[in-house]
């Protein structure tokens, strides 16, 4: 009776075992495959795939740690970003254009934040940055006061859906 306990013990551990595994491969191929890379002008722009689970308002933060803040590039609002995927191209792209506070957080509510018109071309997709409508609801001018953008980036793929993120001051 001892064995047959132990065999049906090993047993389970090893289909836990050969279930994490095949996961971990899957997970693994994904991120491989459908790597991100950003592009503005003369600038690569550091991007972040992110889990779905993230919360909204601060999904942006890590970008404004005090080690990663002078990371982030100075952009201007006439220059193409081109959204360079590595592997299978996705059969759907979408992006959001975020405006944050100097800390990562949302400035408006997710729901306000505009999609942004994709080209796609040559296995890139492209957009120019242009001015974010959403700013056009703060009424004081502030001179020399630094706007931050972050952009979500929802990519699907046959196989599945990705999100990435990154961060720009806007010159």
């Amino acid at each position: 009776m001892f064995y047959i306990k132990q065999g049906v013990v090993l047993l389970l551990f090893l289909l836990g075992l050969s279930g994490c595994t095949g996961d971990n491969e899957e997970v693994r191929e994904m991120s491989e495959e459908h790597k991100l890379r950003v592009i503005a002008g003369e600038h690569v722009i550091a991007c972040t795939p992110v889990n779905q689970e993230l919360n909204s308002m601060d999904t942006f933060k890590a970008f404004f740690a005090d080690e990663s803040l002078a990371e982030i590039k100075s952009i201007k609002t006439t220059e193409t970003v081109l959204l360079k995927f590595e592997g299978d191209q996705p059969i759907e792209v979408t992006v959001k254009d975020i405006l944050l506070s100097s800390d990562g957080n949302y400035l408006y509510p997710d729901k306000l934040s505009p999609e942004t018109s994709l080209t796609n071309k040559n296995n890139s997709f492209s957009f120019v940055l242009g001015k974010n409508t959403t700013s056009a609801l703060n009424s004081q001018f502030e001179p020399g006061k630094m706007n931050y953008r972050g952009f979500k980036i929802d990519a699907t793929w046959e196989s599945g859906g990705k999100t990435y993120i990154f961060a720009i001051k806007e010159k």
